[in-house]
């Protein structure tokens, strides 16, 4: 065990000290020239820790290509190769600044040059001489032949192999006009990118295959065999699983347990990481509690990320508002303030309204709580009109995140239990089966959704450890669907439209950019 937490640990500092700066042609930044690139929050991501330098004028230039030797200096940081072999390159001066570039790149043996003897290390690298290197990296196979791309038939031989299997493990993509232009030079920011990748994919791959651990062997033959991956929670790569399986001489079905379910959960034999500590995984006969097997499994914190709250402004003080109506099937359970704007009260239906004596708002038999619309009496009309401001002042403010976590499990969370931290993903997010989230009562999660969210019928989202609705940012570009007698935590801040199914219920707030549409729901403040 003292093996694989120093592996763990190890790759807790890989993920600390990512990207430090040895190409000396580099040098502090102070310009913001890759804000709307689309690699930004990596970018930013790096610059912020220190481990990556723009250049002298104080620029980053992202969409500049990149020297083969630079390319090799990332890799090198990223990989912490540190091992040195002599270089007989043609082309490497030893007085060059990449001189010991090269010659650590030689000794890890990620490539090798060209058949002249030189390694064109003033070069752009291209796109297709990256995939290369990094499917070497990764230790990448596969079996498929086919490239599913419009230029696949422009794809040399020689890197067709890399390019398929950096494809397919998602390390480089195409774009968005489904082409890979293979000969092109691989920019800055494609080039951090694909190496971030690349090294998660390799650092996880490790850990997958990785045996060691305190396995325990019972005198009747039981014996849990562990198939280790990395178990984390609060740090870069997020939250991967464990499994294990089982051999006996006597009985093969068998139950299994975790000593303490708050830091690790475990269902036949996938352990799902909580909080950080070490818990005992024990299968036990189903047919004989005397035949049993354990092995200890230790989940670890790699970095502390504290997120701070959306600050909702006056949209706190509803727990539903929208632009442009609000509508139920009867009868729906509402406990808070609901307000449209700047459509006015006939965009509010199914509530049965009665106007207070004021006119400054409405009440429902529905509702505990008050109803306003943008033509009813002052101050009403001016007070929506800030809480409407401040709602895609909230949504800007919560899309615009620096992300903690980019594309995990490409969207499906069901079934995962997600820790605090900002997750981004360019995709929908699909909820098809029960969802934890853990932390206490200070943790903040926020969720940027290029798409839209989808869950299923009678499905939940669950807080542990302390976790408050209220600190649950949904920010959502399309519609939000809750299915049917589903149930939601949090706080929506949707672009478009939020809609829940019928007995459908949320403990947050629906705010809305367009329609709000209620079946017999219940919405609760948080």
């Amino acid at each position: 065990m003292s093996k694989l937490i120093s592996k763990q640990l190890s790759l807790i500092l890989a993920f600390i000290i990512i990207f430090s700066a040895s190409v000396p042609v580099l040098a502090s930044t102070s310009a913001n020239d890759y804000n709307t690139n689309w690699a930004s929050e990596t970018i930013q991501s790096a610059l912020d820790s220190g481990n990556v330098k723009g250049y002298s004028d104080g620029s980053f230039k992202p969409e500049n290509s990149i020297t083969r030797a630079e390319f090799f200096s990332i890799v090198n940081n990223f990989f912490e190769f540190t091992n040195t072999s002599e270089s007989t390159y043609t082309d490497v001066e030893s007085s060059a600044w990449y001189a010991p570039v090269i010659s650590i790149t030689k000794a890890a043996g990620y490539t090798t040059g060209y058949t002249d003897g030189s390694i064109h290390p003033n070069a752009m690298i291209s796109r297709q001489e990256s995939a290369v290197i990094l499917s070497r990296l990764a230790k990448l196979t596969t079996s498929l032949t086919t490239l599913d791309y419009t230029d696949a038939a422009s794809v040399p031989s020689w890197s067709k192999e890399a390019i398929i299997m950096a494809n397919e493990a998602k390390i480089m993509i195409g774009y968005p006009d489904n082409s890979f232009q293979p000969t092109v030079e691989i920019t800055r920011a494609e080039a951090l990118f694909a190496i971030k990748n690349c090294y998660n994919y390799a650092q996880l791959d490790a850990t997958e295959n990785d045996t060691e651990s305190d396995v325990s062997v019972s005198d009747n033959g039981m014996i849990v065999e562990p198939k280790l991956m990395t178990l984390t929670v609060g740090g870069t790569v997020g939250q991967i699983m464990a499994e294990f399986t089982t051999t006996s001489t006597t009985d093969q079905e068998v139950i299994w347990s975790s000593s303490d379910v708050t830091v690790a959960t475990v269902l036949n034999g996938v352990v799902t990481p909580l909080i950080a500590g070490s818990a005992i995984i024990t299968a036990t006969s189903a047919t004989d509690e005397t035949i049993s097997a354990s092995t200890v499994v230790t989940v670890i914190t790699e970095n502390q990320i504290t997120t701070a709250p959306v600050n909702l402004g006056s949209a706190a003080d509803f727990v539903i508002l929208s632009k442009s109506g609000i509508s139920t099937v009867p009868i729906s359970v509402i406990t808070g303030n609901i307000g449209v704007s700047p459509i006015e009260a006939a965009a509010i239906t199914g509530f049965s309204l009665t106007a207070d004596a004021t006119n400054e708002f409405s009440t429902s038999a529905q509702i505990t709580g008050k109803v306003y619309a943008s033509n009813y009496a002052s101050p009403t009309p001016s007070n929506l009109t800030t809480a409407i401001s401040d709602l895609e002042t909230a949504y800007t403010d919560a899309a615009g995140r620096a992300a903690d976590y980019t594309e995990l499990y490409s969207g499906d969370i069901s079934g995962k239990t997600l820790t605090a931290g900002v997750y981004k993903w360019g995709t929908g997010v699909l909820i098809n089966t029960d969802v934890t989230l853990h932390g206490d009562a200070n943790d903040v999660w926020i969720f940027q959704i290029a798409e839209g969210i989808t869950q299923a019928e009678g499905m939940n989202i669950i807080l542990t450890g302390g976790a408050q609705a209220k600190n649950i940012f949904w920010q959502a570009a399309e519609t939000v669907s809750i299915g049917a007698n589903a149930h939601f935590e949090g706080i929506i801040i949707s672009q478009t439209n939020i809609s829940l199914g019928n007995g459908a219920s949320i403990n947050g707030r629906l705010l809305a950019q367009t329609a709000v549409t209620l079946n017999a729901s219940t919405v609760v403040g948080p």
